[in-house]
């Protein structure tokens, strides 16, 4: 438990000296937006999830600690790093073939029914998720950024 926390005081320590050093990049008279903003905007949303990290850790307690379940001098099992590893492989290999979007859902699926909990219920939220987070960077990147995404067939 309390690893967690010193995990999340310590992003929370890199975010500040961060923001205020991308703070110091010059910036273009003429951008609405300088070299700044969006280091910013990304170390903001990671420093909200060092606190939710800290408040959902001191909010658990330390009985429902996993580690605490976890015999003595069980061998760590590395089949999840494994597959993960072969899923962001299977990514890389399938932008160019599938495309960024096609990629990105099938990418973002797997690596979650891999990674997190492995019921037949969880799998409406976890399309749920790789449905936004391919149609929100799809946005972001193509749209706002003006940032060209990998073709593919299918997409």
């Amino acid at each position: 438990m309390r690893g967690d926390i010193r995990i999340g005081l310590g992003l929370l320590a890199f975010c500040g000296v961060m923001y205020w050093q991308a703070g110091l990049a010059p910036s273009p008279p003429f951008v609405p937006y300088g070299p700044a903003f969006y280091p910013r905007v990304i170390l903001v949303v990671l420093a909200g999830l060092a606190l939710w990290l800290i408040a959902e850790t001191w909010n658990r307690g330390p009985a429902a600690s996993g580690a605490a379940s976890k015999r003595a001098g069980q061998p760590p099992d590395y089949r999840r790093v494994v597959l993960g590893f072969a899923i962001f492989l299977g990514y890389v290999g399938g932008l160019s073939i599938l495309g960024y979007c096609a990629a990105t859902f099938l990418f973002v699926l797997g690596m979650s029914w891999a990674l997190g909990p492995r019921r037949a219920a969880e799998l409406p939220k976890l399309l749920g998720v790789a449905l936004g987070t391919t149609a929100g960077t799809f946005l972001l990147f193509e749209k706002y950024l003006h940032v060209f995404l990998p073709r593919g067939i299918l997409f």
